[in-house]
């Protein structure tokens, strides 16, 4: 009786204790999931943000599309109409009339997109006027042109005015750009603050619940052998939210990486700059795989490889057609998420044969509706879940990058090129010259320019029509570029002229290499419809500073001069200025 009754005693003296035990380990875990549950909110909120200024920098770099989009179009239409006062073509005509509705069309969406902006909204509208201004003054010269001739077209008020207008709408860009570029550089620093944020939050989050799990696991301890079945099940919670917080971790590891890599290939200057990136981020964004980065070609036939990672990337195919890869002939990820494919990527035969245990996944890199290459990724484990959604993920952000790099290269050659001859243009000389000047009036060094003219040209036009012409006017471009020094800046200065600045030639060198320019040039042998073009010479006209002249002016006007002196001693020779002030040259025909 006494035992029986010790044990009743016991029995009610632990009750109490057993309760009060049950209780603390349930506002333990209720406290937990509270603070849990308040990180997540806020982790959520954080992520939020977070997606908002990423989309407020892609907007960013949208407005800077738009403006450089705008400036092209109109620098196309100007180069049109200079073509059409030259050449009365009908087809630079039409160019010139194809590139005003694109002026139109990009500054209205600019104005769309920076709506929300005022300053950036005021200068839209300023840059609206301009352009409008210059496009009416554009269309006046025509008119000019079509009425009077090319004489009274030059020496109208607006052609005069041009480059001012020019200045002030590249200015008010420039501005825009700029401006755009301090906003995408607070939103990009708001990103990094943000994916800062989420790290603090889910380490904190980790080393909490890490700690406040350690005391209800001393607390479970101090139970007895009655009480395992709890501590089971208690643990079995412990590995769950442990197993949770470590995909929280790898998630929030994943947008980092991801985040990263959107502002490596984003400051990337080229598409061999980005490929290296690629190798090098790519492993540590999708870990334990191996692929490869494949683009499509210029001329849309191939698939070539830019960067490759991990042991089995040599057994995939480094060039190879687009109808090799089903994700490329579908449009989308290959093969479908749970899917056994039924067909295999021609590509990755020899990968599939070397390893046929692997997983293999294609994704195509699209942008704006076209299709840059294709992503292919290896690895030993499936493709489920998020490291799928990493790779499409990766593969997005990869393929706007490339398409803006693309876009970037496509707009800076069409600034700087003249599109027949593939010399510099125009514009880029009146830049260059300034420069020029400046570094050899402060090395002392000299520096010559050369003014060049094709002998006869009005003859071949008038003789084989314009495009034969156009033709001969190419292939003086290529022979040019091959004889001149890598240093020297050929470009177009207008019509058959161009000009050619020698940094650091004096008048004898930049005489010599005219000579052999003369002599390149009467080799040429210029086939336009199996037709014979016949001989062609050049004259040139050389003058050196600061022997001939002190400004950009001077000097292309004494070498213009001697350009005009050697025409009319024969043509086919180099004449080098004489004097720095030169008499004013006599009218003659561009095609002399």
């Amino acid at each position: 009786m006494s035992a029986s009754v010790a044990q009743q005693e016991n029995a009610e003296f632990d009750f109490p204790e057993r309760r009060r035990f049950a209780r603390g380990v349930s506002a333990l875990f209720l406290v937990l999931g509270l603070i849990l549950a308040t990180i997540a909110v806020q982790v959520y909120k954080v992520v939020g943000d977070f997606l908002q200024a990423s989309q407020w920098v892609t907007h960013s770099m949208s407005v800077r599309q738009e403006i450089t989009l705008t400036l092209a179009s109109l620098h196309d239409a100007e180069a049109s109409q200079r073509a059409y006062l030259i050449s009365s073509s009908a087809e630079r005509l039409a160019d010139f009339s194809a590139a005003v509705p694109r002026i139109a069309e990009h500054s209205a969406k600019l104005s769309e997109l920076v709506a929300d902006n005022p300053v950036q909204a005021e200068n839209a509208r300023a840059l609206v006027i301009l352009l409008d201004a210059r496009l009416s003054a554009i269309h006046e010269v025509l008119e000019l042109f079509a009425h009077d001739g090319i004489e009274a077209a030059r020496a109208s008020a607006q052609m005069s005015r041009s480059r001012s207008d020019d200045f002030k709408i590249d200015s008010i860009g420039e501005r825009m750009l700029h401006h755009e570029e301090q906003l995408q550089s607070v939103r990009e620093r708001l990103t990094a603050d943000q994916a800062m944020l989420t790290r603090v939050l889910t380490v904190g989050a980790i080393l909490l619940s890490v700690f406040m799990l350690g005391i209800a696991l001393l607390l479970v301890q101090r139970e007895q052998g009655h009480r395992m079945a709890s501590m089971r099940e208690a643990r079995s919670a412990n590995r769950e939210l442990l197993r949770s917080l470590g995909d929280s971790q790898r998630l929030g590891q994943s947008l980092r990486e991801l985040a990263e890599l959107g502002e490596m290939l984003h400051g990337c200057r080229d598409v061999n700059e980005a490929a290296t990136g690629l190798r090098i981020s790519l492993p540590r964004l999708l870990v334990g795989s191996s692929g490869s980065v494949h683009l499509l070609n210029a001329s849309q036939n191939l698939i070539q490889a830019v960067a490759q990672w991990g042991e089995d990337s040599a057994d995939t195919a480094e060039i190879f057609a687009p109808d090799d890869c089903w994700a490329l002939r579908r449009g989308h990820a290959y093969p479908l998420s749970g899917t056994t494919p039924a067909f295999t990527c021609r590509h990755l035969q020899a990968s599939i044969e070397a390893h046929p245990t692997q997983e293999h996944l294609c994704v195509p890199m699209i942008a704006q509706g076209e299709i840059l290459g294709v992503i292919s990724v290896t690895s030993e484990q499936p493709f489920h879940g998020s490291e799928r959604s990493n790779i499409i993920a990766a593969c997005e952000s990869i393929s706007m990058a490339l398409a803006n790099l693309k876009l970037q290269e496509t707009l800076r050659i069409q600034s700087l090129r003249d599109p027949l001859t593939g010399l510099f243009n125009r514009r880029y000389l009146e830049a260059s010259f300034e420069r020029e000047i400046q570094r050899a009036e402060r090395r002392g060094i000299p520096l010559s320019v050369l003014m060049l003219d094709i002998d006869h040209f009005k003859h071949f036009n008038d003789s084989f029509g314009h495009e034969a012409g156009d033709a001969l006017l190419a292939h003086f471009g290529m022979v040019l570029g091959k004889v001149v020094r890598n240093e020297d800046i050929s470009c177009r200065y207008g019509g058959e002229e161009f000009t050619i600045l020698m940094p650091e030639a004096d008048a004898e060198l930049a005489k010599e290499r005219a000579e052999q320019i003369c002599a390149a040039v009467r080799a040429m042998d210029v086939q336009f419809h199996n037709l014979a073009l016949g001989r062609v010479t050049v004259s040139i006209g050389v003058a050196t500073h600061p022997e001939h002249g002190r400004t950009p002016d001077e000097l292309l006007r004494n070498a213009d001069n001697a350009l005009y002196v050697a025409k009319n001693s024969g043509r086919d020779r180099v004449m080098t200025a004489e004097t720095l002030h030169p008499a004013t040259r006599p009218d003659a025909s561009s095609g002399s």
